[in-house]
């Protein structure tokens, strides 16, 4: 006989099945590897080398030295796209060269250390596209000039600043966050972050003027290296009539030849070299006395991206500091590259009034 309904118990309800979370991932460092943190190390590294190493040289600031900052920008004038900047820097040429050593330091500063990175990355940039436009405008192949590749390699820290790694995230984790979402709690936040930041960056600031000028002092503690002389102009300048003889058996007379007068050919040392400003560019040259009584002038203009070359009287070559290419003395021709083209020879000779005559 079938049970009664009445005494069937209601089967119990079924129990729903709690869905189970996944274990949460591992937590992750505070300060995770930064991808950028090779280049930007590079950057800093690199002009912080390059600001101290202005400042060391003796000759940078002294007009008429091989690779001043006067001679590269009186070189800049006939050779940038942007000849008026370089003429407009080749009035103040030791303000200018202060300028740019001591804006490469602190921009290397701010980037190695990571402080006000996108300021110092965007000065960076400034200061890449300046050198790219007054020294490396017509490298060719563009890709041998490294002042291009600096100025791109700027950009990521513009655009991202510095990272975790940095004293700039260091000081935003010191400033604790506004517990409020009250505007004013969050511009109190800010400015106390902006003031920390001014107040390292004071730090850092001395730090560096200490190092600079202790680089400066033991970079010119020495004796002042001794570089080509410079010929004085001779002359009004002007061409000159052509040579003439005598008539008869009589012995030969030569006028002055036709040409610039540049200078007297005993301003120009046995062996050595000097200076002098080439009539037809206007530009820097050298001439040179190999042997008595023969002389011989080259542009010192480097062929690969404009510097200005130095001369060295040891090995009878010239070096150009920008990029490293040397240049035979005697012939202009290229020894080691980048440059593939020789250094432009300029006649001169020497006239019987014992000047030196050029372009002629």
């Amino acid at each position: 006989m079938a049970k009664s309904k009445r005494n069937r118990r209601p089967r119990p309800a079924s129990t729903p099945v709690r869905a189970t979370t996944a274990p949460p991932p591992p937590a992750r460092s505070s300060l995770p590897f930064d991808g950028l943190l090779p280049l930007r190390a590079f950057l800093g590294v690199t002009f912080v080398f390059a600001g101290l190493q202005k400042l060391a040289d003796r000759n940078f600031l002294r007009a008429g030295a091989p690779g001043s900052i006067q001679s590269q920008l009186s070189s800049a004038i006939h050779s940038s796209p942007v000849p008026w900047l370089a003429s407009a820097s080749a009035h103040a040429p030791v303000a200018v060269g202060l300028a740019v050593a001591f804006g490469e330091l602190a921009v290397g500063l701010g980037v190695l250390l990571g402080l006000w990175t996108r300021v110092a990355a965007a000065g960076g940039m400034v200061l890449s596209l300046s050198f790219f436009l007054l020294v490396s405008f017509h490298t060719w192949p563009y890709y041998y000039g490294s002042d291009i590749a600096f100025l791109l390699a700027w950009s990521p820290f513009v655009l991202t600043g510095g990272g975790q790694v940095s004293l700039d995230a260091w000081v935003e984790r010191r400033v604790p966050a506004a517990e409020s979402r009250v505007p004013s709690a969050a511009g109190s936040r800010s400015r106390r972050v902006l003031l920390q930041k001014a107040g390292v960056a004071g730090i850092v600031a001395g730090a560096g003027a200490a190092v600079a000028g202790l680089t400066a002092a033991i970079g010119h503690s020495g004796r002042a290296a001794s570089g080509p002389t410079t010929i004085a102009p001779g002359g009004s300048g002007s061409t000159s009539t052509p040579a003439t003889t005598g008539s008869g058996s009589g012995p030969t007379t030569v006028a002055q030849p036709a040409g610039t007068a540049i200078g007297a050919s005993t301003d120009v040392p046995l062996g050595g070299a000097a200076q002098f400003n080439d009539p037809a560019t206007q530009s820097l040259a050298y001439v040179l006395q190999p042997t008595a009584g023969k002389f011989v002038a080259f542009s010192a203009i480097c062929t690969h991206a404009g510097c200005t070359v130095d001369f060295s009287a040891g090995d009878r070559r010239f070096t150009c500091p920008c990029h490293g290419s040397v240049f035979n003395a005697l012939t202009g021709a290229v020894v080691q590259g980048p440059a593939f083209d020789p250094l432009p020879s300029i006649p001169v000779v020497e006239g019987a009034d014992g000047k030196l005559y050029a372009d002629g």
